[in-house]
């Protein structure tokens, strides 16, 4: 008996097996961390509302085009000047579009900034400068100003 307290040699071999294990253990968390870190990281990606933003100023250039055409009609039978119909028509649109997108828990601003006539022709409207803000509680987007060219 007083043999086996005297010999050390297994002390080595219990050594190293307690260092290989926590060795193991903590390479096991850091791949458990990297996979979880990746998972969370794409997910943040497909999260951004990159399609209501293009959606959003995709359909704010349209209305705009549109508003425009729609002055120059309105233009002849009232005493209103063109930019000023303008105007009035887009923040119609701003108003209902904050309202549909309020309906998502979302928050839109339109604002038309400047109209901008042509040098030659003051009658004719070569474009209009908006400001697009979007924010859906996350993500905030912000085009100061977005310059719609508009073609009459």
């Amino acid at each position: 008996m007083a043999n086996l307290k005297d010999d050390t040699r297994g002390q080595w071999i219990l050594l190293s097996g307690l260092t290989i294990a926590i060795s193991l253990v903590t390479v096991a968390v850091l791949l458990n961390q990297a996979a979880v870190t990746g998972y969370y990281s794409s997910n943040a990606a497909l999260e951004f509302p990159k399609e209501q933003i293009r959606d959003l100023t995709t359909q704010t250039r349209e209305t705009a085009q549109s508003a425009t055409l729609l002055a120059y009609q309105l233009n002849q039978s009232s005493n209103l000047s063109v930019p000023t119909i303008i105007t009035t028509l887009l923040e119609n649109y701003s108003m209902q579009t904050s309202i549909l997108y309020a309906s998502h828990g979302e928050t839109v601003d339109i604002r038309v900034s400047n109209v901008s006539m042509n040098t030659s022709n003051t009658t004719i409207v070569d474009s209009i400068w908006m400001n697009i803000s979007y924010y859906d509680g996350n993500t905030f987007y912000s085009s100061e100003p977005e310059i719609i060219e508009v073609n009459a």
